[in-house]
């Protein structure tokens, strides 16, 4: 779902209405809100929300926000028209080439999965006929056969032809009815309407029954259009640009005019009237959605001059009328008659008690007489300009403004102004002045509010603040109301000023005058706009100081020019004899009945959208289950509301948070939640529903997830677990002698175990030393018998060759030859004496490692040589085998192994394979050279089972495998050996796996 939030751009559109209403008028389109522009349909849902049906979806609106449903998969978004009952909660839609069938029921949309008796009947018919639920402004008719579906019990088939079928079954010919009569075609109920024209006359078919009716003349023009909604119940017809309501009422068609429409510009194909709401919605095929606001106020301006539509001081003049300074009627239709009066101050005029008018010019007052309709006058001429005068009661009051701020209060007994009874000066500039008793006057001054009370008549300060007072308001019930400006409004009761709550944005700080109406409703006209308020609801925050007041609000969007309204003048509003009020602005007079206006408070609200900005949060039914460190989420409360958002009212409180205080919410609806510690809450949302102060009440369950260690349960565990640590190192206090001595004797014996260990391990070096001590006197008792030999043959083939004459070359050649082979063995046996020397500088390696990787380098060392001897060297182990047998120790042993198989093999196969378990590692080398002797397996074999004691043999046997048994007892192993069939030899290696301590 995609939501927009709408900006209002209130335009003004001269549309003229019955009962003279202004409209105010704005369009959306795909740059503010609708995700196409073809508004096909429009219908209202049983909660309040506006349906729309488009080219991209359907799209819901509450006045504010347009929520356009793309969730579904659909074949096609192009939607058509609204069927079915809005009061039911079951309202259909079909998509284009009737693909899919969508029910709109709970404030939602869902692909409909089972078909009901309407839907069948009505799928079916499509098949032949086109489905006729509404009649769009249609220039010619765009199918032979309609079909209208009531219920099961009643409905109908109509062809163009004059055809007209009731339940399957041909009525008789209806006279009258007209080419392309369906154009004309309407319906109320389970009625039908066909317009005559050639009769004049409405032909009603009410169960298959025919009569006629007679109709206003509209709709027998030849350009009238029918325009009809089945599921909205509603006709209309537009004729001349007008727009007009067709109502029927017991048994009689009548019209309502609505608005101008221009067909022309623009293509109309829904409508829709919001009676409750006073909205008309527009939809076209291609301009988007026209939304039209009724209103009850009227705007009367002079001229379109800006400065002729500035009005101060409205006098009721007659019944229905007011009359200003300048001598300008004016009625809720406009001016109606100018009597030009020569005024220089448009800021007070007054009646005297012969209705004769008094205004100011210059230093004078004029009084236009009655008696001569205002056309004659005379002139009272005081000497100094005059700046207020007012008839309060039984006086006339003249203020007089001196150059240093100071004013003159004169009071005179009657209107003729020759002589003052009272006089006395004010520190300020005097704005109002009204009578609370008896020779006792309060007057309001730009910084003060004052009492004057005989005998004295000396002014009394009443506010202690400064107070800027516009103007003093006496109400029918005696009390008195102290408009200011900048400071708000109060109420002066028993010498006390009382402080009224201000609204939310601070408009009412400035305030001008209070009008009430017969329902005890107060209106203050401000600089930003005009406010309703219940007068209880005032006097009862009076008594106590902490009762709530709920202002509700008017501005432009309700249909006036300006939001400010214009005060300090006298009179500063007028009540009409009918009960209007009229109410001077800086552009235009403001006409409007209070009882036609209507405020508008919300029937219901709903919390079903949350937008999550974590993956895993999710809202299941009534609860919203939030993950331990969720980043935010969004609580949508969805308001149905088409007035003034400014005038909705949404609050709310998270009960269990750390502030459980009732908190505003913005009037777009949008609640965060952020920053919650685990646990349990319940939102509680309210919206205001009445101006008494009823509201709507809902409720939310949150759920945000504990971590294990923040659960009530973890936490017992863990205070029981500290209780029974500090429990037992009490016990450990008055056992700590004992514990001490158990805690020695546990060191001792853990030493004593460590020294055992190190002495097992000592004793076991000490027996490896040992060994290679043995081995190396071994190895030097064999270097000082066998490298004898090899010497002897040097020094005798050096000295033959010595006494060799030098002529004798074959001689020579042949000693030279012998030489050569005694340097290349005793090479030889040097070098073999060094490796085998060398096994014990092996260092120990025990980390794991892969035996495949090191066959394979030994495998590459050797495969020069072996290619030499045409044999192949073949690695059988797994890759990976891994093993944390000393892996130097191993790779030397193999090295032997295939260099000694190499030197045997020839035109053969050399194999490698290992196992190994937790115990045993086995390496097994399988070659098909010449093969081992049996003397040389015995030998072998004999040496391994004593090789402390047995002799070494360099220079008869492979030296590689004497290094592989000096190898292999350092690692605790054994060799075997043993003929391969048919050829060679198989060498197999066993290595028990070591521990200590």
């Amino acid at each position: 779902m995609m939501s927009y939030k709408i900006h209002f751009i209130i335009l003004l559109f001269c549309i003229q209405l019955c009962y003279s209403q202004q409209t105010a008028s704005v369009w959306y389109d795909t740059d503010n809100g609708l995700p196409q522009n073809s508004v096909k349909d429009i219908t209202k849902d049983k909660y309040g929300f506006i349906w729309l049906s488009t080219e991209n979806g359907l799209v819901r609106y509450d006045g504010y926000n347009f929520v356009t449903f793309t969730h579904l998969n659909l074949k096609n978004n192009r939607f058509t028209f609204f069927f079915g009952n809005a009061e039911k909660d079951s309202i259909y839609n079909l998509t284009a080439y009737s693909e899919n069938t969508i029910l709109l029921s709970k404030r939602n949309i869902s692909v409909l999965q089972k078909q009901t008796s309407c839907i069948r009947k009505v799928l079916t018919e499509s098949r032949a006929h086109s489905i006729f639920v509404k009649n769009r402004v249609l220039e010619e008719v765009e199918n032979r056969k309609y079909f209208i579906y009531f219920d099961k019990n009643s409905y109908y088939h109509l062809a163009n032809d004059g055809t007209i079928q009731y339940k399957h079954q041909n009525m008789a010919p209806i006279k009258g009815l007209d080419e392309n009569y369906i154009l004309d075609t309407f319906c109320f109920g389970q009625n039908i309407f066909i317009t005559s024209k050639t009769l004049k006359k409405i032909i009603k078919i009410s169960s298959g029954k025919v009569t006629y009716l007679d109709a206003p003349d509209v709709f027998f023009q030849k350009d009238a259009k029918i325009y009809w909604s089945q599921i909205n119940n509603q006709s209309f017809i537009i004729h001349d640009h007008i727009l007009y309501k067709v109502l029927y009422d017991n048994n009689a068609i009548s019209v309502k005019k609505m608005a101008t429409y221009d067909l022309n510009k623009n293509s109309l194909s829904s409508i829709y009237h919001d009676e409750i709401n006073n909205k008309l919605y527009l939809g076209t095929l291609s301009d988007g959605l026209n939304v039209i606001k009724f209103n009850n106020f009227h705007v009367v301006n002079k001229s379109d001059k800006s400065y002729d539509n500035i009005f101060y001081s409205p006098l009721l003049f007659g019944t229905d009328k007011v009359i200003t300074s300048s001598g300008d009627v004016y009625n809720e239709n406009g001016l109606v008659k100018q009597y030009h009066f020569n005024t220089t101050s448009r800021y007070f005029l007054l009646y005297d008690n012969k209705k004769n008018i008094i205004v100011q010019k210059d230093k004078s007052l004029l009084r236009y007489f009655s008696n001569t309709d205002y056309s004659t006058k005379e002139e009272q001429d005081f000497g100094k300009t005059v700046s207020y005068a007012w008839n309060v009661k039984d006086y006339y009051v003249v203020v007089f403004h001196q150059p240093s701020l100071r004013s003159q209060l004169v009071f005179y007994k009657d209107a003729s102004f020759k002589k003052s009874f009272l006089q006395f000066s004010i520190s300020n500039i005097v704005t109002s002045v009204q009578e609370y008793g008896r020779n006792k006057w309060l007057v309001g001054t730009r910084d003060a509010l004052y009492s004057i009370e005989a005998p004295s008549f000396t002014p009394k300060k009443i506010s202690s603040k400064p107070l800027n007072v516009r103007e003093i308001v006496k109400t029918e019930d005696g009390n008195f109301w102290i408009m200011t400006q900048g400071n708000g409004f109060f109420l002066y009761r028993n010498k006390e000023l009382i402080k009224m709550p201000d609204d939310k944005d601070g408009y009412l700080l400035f305030s001008h005058t209070i009008l009430e109406d017969k329902k005890g409703f107060f209106w203050i006209s401000t600089n930003n706009g005009l406010f309703q308020v219940l007068k209880s609801n005032l006097l009862n925050y009076s008594r106590d100081r902490k009762s709530s007041v709920y202002y509700y609000r008017y501005s432009k969007e309700d249909g006036f020019s300006t939001n400010e309204f214009n005060g300090g003048c006298s009179p500063s509003a007028a009540v009409l004899q009918n009960g209007s009020f009229v109410l001077p602005s800086i552009k235009g007079l403001i006409f409007f009945d209070p009882k036609k206006i209507r405020s508008y408070y919300p029937k219901n609200f709903f919390m079903e959208r949350v937008i999550f900005y974590d993956s895993k949060s999710s809202k299941k039914e009534n609860t919203i289950n939030l993950e331990n460190n969720f980043y935010k989420a969004l609580i949508l409360v969805d308001v149905p509301y088409y007035a003034n958002r400014v005038n909705l009212v949404i609050e709310a409180k998270l009960k269990g948070s750390n502030n459980e205080k009732w908190e505003k919410v913005s009037s777009d609806g949008k609640y965060y939640i952020t920053n919650l510690d685990p646990g349990k809450y319940q939102l509680i949302v309210r919206v205001l529903a009445s101006p008494k102060g009823k509201y709507i009440y809902k409720t939310l369950n949150i759920d945000v997830k504990y971590l294990f260690y923040q659960t009530l349960l973890f936490k017992f565990f863990t205070i029981l677990i500290l209780s029974l640590i500090l429990l037992k190192l009490i016990k450990l206090r008055i056992r700590r002698q004992e514990l001490k001595k158990r805690e020695l004797e546990k060191i001792i014996e853990i030493r004593t175990q460590k020294l055992l260990k190190a002495v097992s391990k000592l004793e076991y070096t000490k027996e490896q030393l040992r060994k290679e001590s043995v081995q190396q006197k071994k190895l030097l008792e064999t270097i000082s018998h066998d490298i004898i030999t090899p010497i002897k043959y040097l020094s005798i083939a050096a000295k033959k060759l010595y006494e060799t004459d030098e002529h004798d070359h074959y001689i020579q050649k042949k000693h030279f030859e012998s030489f050569y082979k005694s340097s290349i063995e005793f090479y030889n046996f040097v070098k073999t004496l060094k490796e085998y020397a060398e096994i014990y500088n092996i260092s120990e390696k025990k980390e794991t490692y892969n035996i495949y990787e090191v066959i394979e380098t030994k495998k590459t060392l050797f495969e020069g040589a072996a290619r030499e001897q045409n044999t192949q060297i073949i690695n059988n182990v797994k890759n990976p085998t891994y093993s944390k047998i000393n892996q130097n120790v191993v790779a030397v042993i193999i090295h032997n192994l295939i260099d000694n198989a190499i030197k045997n093999t020839t035109n053969g196969i050399i194999e490698l394979t290992t196992i190994e378990d937790d115990s045993i590692f086995f390496l097994e080398v399988r070659d098909t050279g010449k093969g081992m002797s049996q003397e040389q397996m015995k030998y072998y074999e004999k040496l391994q089972n004593n090789i402390e004691n047995e002799k070494l043999i360099l220079q008869k046997y492979s030296l590689g495998l004497h290094l592989i048994l000096q190898l292999l007892m350092m690692i605790n192993g054994k060799i075997d050996f043993k003929n391969n069939n048919p050829y060679g030899t198989i060498v197999s290696i066993k290595i028990k796996k070591q521990k200590y301590g």
